[in-house]
């Protein structure tokens, strides 16, 4: 009677454990297909997320490669501004050369002229007898006169020749000063935009990349946890 009662005992036992087995074995199935949907979204979410990080990195390439171009147009334009500042320096260098030149000859031929003039006052006032001193005392006064004219004018032209001269080279550095500052300014602006740019960019890249390993972190946590 007692054996009965043991097998019988026994018989719920593994009864009971079979239960409780077969039940476990449809939870773990239960589980590992919530876990495969819970992989394939993570899957799909990866997928996504590669996209987008794709996505960024191909704007962080084409922005560098902007950068890289609007470097390269800037130091073009650059050159090409100082070409036409060289050239237009040279032209009003030589301006200023004909212009000193040109004066020069005037001053020699009003040189000779003075030289001549003066030649021709010392042969005269040898042939000139005594009687003839008062007119040629006359005469003397208004050749001295018109060689002080001749003085004054050369002295007055070398003063505009310096003048003209200092003048242009004062609007000479001017401009290049000008031009030096807004190259300048013009670069500082550029390199700021496209910066602010690249940094928006990055910032953007990070922010999702931190969301991709939040996501994948809470994903894993609740499988493993759960």
């Amino acid at each position: 009677m007692e054996e009965c009662k043991e097998e019988q005992l026994d018989y719920e036992s593994e009864k009971m454990e079979i239960l409780r087995l077969a039940q476990s074995k449809r939870n773990i199935i239960s589980l590992n297909m919530d876990l495969e949907k819970d992989m394939q979204r993570i899957d799909e979410a990866n997928q996504e997320l590669l996209l987008q990080i794709q996505e960024k990195e191909s704007e962080i390439q084409r922005l560098e490669n902007e950068v890289t171009q609007i470097r390269d147009a800037v130091e073009d334009e650059e050159w090409e501004k100082e070409n036409c500042a060289t050239m237009e320096r040279e032209k009003a260098l030589q301006e200023v050369e004909e212009e000193t030149a040109r004066l020069e000859r005037k001053n020699e031929t009003l040189v000779h002229s003075i030289t001549e003039l003066q030649r021709k006052l010392t042969r005269k006032s040898r042939k000139k007898n005594k009687h003839e001193e008062g007119d040629q005392d006359e005469t003397s006064e208004d050749s001295t006169f018109k060689l002080q004219q001749l003085e004054a004018s050369c002295a007055d032209q070398e003063k505009e020749l310096v003048k003209k001269y200092q003048e242009t080279l004062r609007k000479i550095e001017e401009e290049l000063e000008t031009r030096f500052l807004e190259r300048e300014v013009s670069k500082v602006l550029s390199m700021d935009s496209v910066r602010k740019d690249c940094n928006s960019q990055n910032n953007e890249y990070n922010s999702i990349r931190k969301r991709a390993a939040l996501f994948s972190k809470r994903v894993f946590r609740y499988l493993f946890f759960t």
